[in-house]
Order: structure tokens, then sequence, then C-alpha cells
């Protein structure tokens, strides 16, 4: 059985956190990935040419969702 990694990440403005992809090889390639996200606002206030990019987690991390080996294997 291949090794299990979850991402979780918190979006920009959310309370919690939330599992966004479970992967089975390298991590920190979909990780790099997610970090290059952005979403775009265009406030109200500044009116319509005024643009801003952020980006769309506030965090990630990566968990490990292998079971915990007891040593009878």
């Amino acid at each position: 059985m291949k090794p299990r990694y979850s991402i979780w990440g918190r979006e920009y403005g959310a309370d919690h956190d939330v599992e966004i992809i479970s992967v089975e090889s390298n991590p920190q390639a979909v990780l790099d990935g997610l970090m290059q996200k952005t979403l775009t606002v265009q406030p109200s206030l500044t009116g319509p040419r005024k643009r801003t990019k952020i980006r769309k987690y506030s965090w990630l991390r990566i968990t490990d969702n292998r079971a915990p080996s007891d040593g009878n294997t």
C-alpha cells in the first residue's frame, strides 16, 4: 500500500480548515502549485480599474495519513 498524504488549508477569509486534496506521491509539488493560486479582488470603493491579487489560501500543511505501525509486521 502506498503512503497517502493529505493537504489541509484555510481559504482566505474562512474560519475553519478543510482537506483540499489527497495524494499518493510527492505532496510538495502539489503544495507548490496550490501556493501559486490567487484570487482577483475588485473593491467597489476604488473604482472598476483597481484590482488586487491575493493568495487563495492563508496557510497550507501536509499531513501523513499512514497508519501507525505497531511493530508486529
